[in-house]
């Protein structure tokens, strides 16, 4: 039987935590049917993976590391949302202090988007589809005529009829009149 204990370490200068594990095999005869052996067995090699841990990693039990600046933070884990800025604080990849600088920038950042200008320059209608809002639908509350579709946008082929649609500037209903119009002819 195999006996093992394992530990997590922190990389003090900011990398990934690091695993330390002691295994040790014993013959299961060896422990009592309590399992106070197994117990104690288990305590002395804990008591060891400390030590061991404390002579591999000297510098995990002088302090925390200091703070890595915003720029590097940002540049690092790119983020997006406050809960995986949490995360990375739960897993020790950021010091109490980084994650409070994160979630100031996500907190400045969510506060300025709303306020973001439309891309300059950029048609409403040569922007994709989900940049364009419902309300800014240009399609008419009742369907064109098929004729005047094509004429007007046009349109020679289902796909063309597609990307109008896309660019919401014909109605779902008008889109689905091009589609019957556009379909093979039943024989």
């Amino acid at each position: 039987m195999t006996v093992t204990v394992e530990r997590t370490v922190p990389d003090p200068r900011g990398g990934s935590p690091t695993v330390v594990r002691f295994s040790v095999e014993v013959d299961p005869a060896d422990l009592d049917a309590r399992g106070g052996a197994g117990a104690t067995l288990v305590e002395r090699l804990r008591t060891e993976l400390d030590a061991a841990v404390a002579r591999l990693v000297p510098e995990s039990g002088a302090g925390p590391r200091p703070d890595r600046p915003l720029v590097d933070l940002i540049e690092a884990y790119h983020p997006r949302q406050p809960e995986l800025v949490d995360l990375l604080r739960d897993e020790g990849e950021l010091t109490a202090g980084e994650h409070t600088l994160l979630q100031g920038h996500l907190a400045a950042a969510g506060a300025s988007a709303p306020t973001r200008p439309a891309p300059a320059g950029v048609p409403i209608v040569d922007r994709p589809i989900a940049a364009a809002p419902l309300e800014s639908d240009r399609a008419p509350s009742s369907p064109r005529p098929v004729d005047e579709l094509l004429r007007t946008f046009q349109i020679t082929t289902l796909k063309q009829a597609g990307a109008v649609r896309a660019r919401r500037q014909i109605s779902f209903e008008e889109y689905m009149a091009l589609k019957r119009h556009f379909g093979t002819p039943a024989t």
